[in-house]
């Protein structure tokens, strides 16, 4: 799945900035001067505070992707041609790289996009005087989220959104949650209950799978209902069932989940844990 980051969402505002890294899109942005941003900047771009500089790229989970393109332009008409170099090094070790430059006094923007930037671990992109937009890559490999990291405690928990990876968790039970479950899965604090997830703003993702199970061998069939929407308004639906009497983890993997803005999981009284999806 192809992304396109904007720098739009959250972006350190100022000239310069607050130091620190950027992330989006399961990515992570750093740089080479301190981790001061410019932003705004000439045609609504941003850039980095102090030049030359070096934009340091990699993935959050430390996966690998695909870099396409970048666009970049002269912050104003008297700036000469500068030159962009991009550095992928690869999982194998192995690196790839190529070069570019800006036309000389136009700050109209420039889209490089070299070949062979595939399967990345890093990228390190050497920038001259410029401005920069419109990050595209396609993320190679699917992550899981463990509902382990820093998952909201107890049972009930006290009231909490959970993040993770890019994504962030909410219900329909006042954001409350069970932790730990049967199994080590986790849950929302009352049943039936309604789990929403959403990516950063203007984002999408794909949904693989998750794994859900019976809290209790007591429990009758639980179903369980997955309802994606798109940017496009569009929705796609399935619906699975656990096992009766049963507390066996049950992996359910519905088809046709990709470029959702939005997922809900109607849950029956169930544990929930390894939800799986791709940037």
């Amino acid at each position: 799945m192809t992304t396109t980051i904007t720098f739009h969402d959250d972006f350190p505002a100022g000239c310069p900035s607050a130091a620190g890294p950027y992330r989006n899109g399961g990515l992570v942005f750093t740089n080479s001067v301190g981790n001061a941003w410019c932003s705004p900047f000439v045609n609504d771009f941003v850039g980095t505070y102090g030049s030359p500089s070096q934009l340091f790229v990699s993935r959050d989970d430390g996966g690998t992707f695909d870099f396409a393109s970048l666009q970049v332009c002269n912050p104003n008409t008297a700036i000469p041609p500068q030159v962009t170099t991009f550095v992928g090094t690869r999982a194998d070790g192995s690196t790839v790289s190529a070069q570019f430059s800006t036309p000389n006094g136009d700050t109209t923007p420039q889209t490089f996009a070299p070949t062979g930037f595939d399967d990345l671990t890093s990228l390190v992109v050497s920038l001259g005087f410029v401005a920069f937009d419109n990050f595209v890559f396609e993320g190679v490999s699917a992550k899981t989220v463990l509902f382990d990291q820093d998952f909201p405690p107890g049972c009930p928990s006290a009231s909490t959104a959970y993040a993770s990876q890019g994504l962030t968790f909410t219900n329909s039970a006042d954001n409350t949650w069970c932790s730990g479950f049967v199994n080590g899965f986790v849950g929302s604090y009352q049943a039936p209950c309604t789990v929403s997830v959403a990516p950063a703003a203007g984002q999408t993702f794909d949904f693989l799978s998750l794994q859900v199970c019976n809290p209790n061998p007591a429990i009758t069939a639980q179903p369980v209902t997955f309802t994606g929407t798109r940017p496009d308004g569009s929705t796609v639906s399935a619906t699975f069932s656990t096992p009766s009497n049963n507390t066996a983890p049950q992996t359910f993997a519905p088809e046709g989940f990709g470029g959702l803005a939005s997922l809900t999981i109607a849950l029956g009284f169930v544990a929930f844990d390894n939800f799986v999806f791709a940037d």
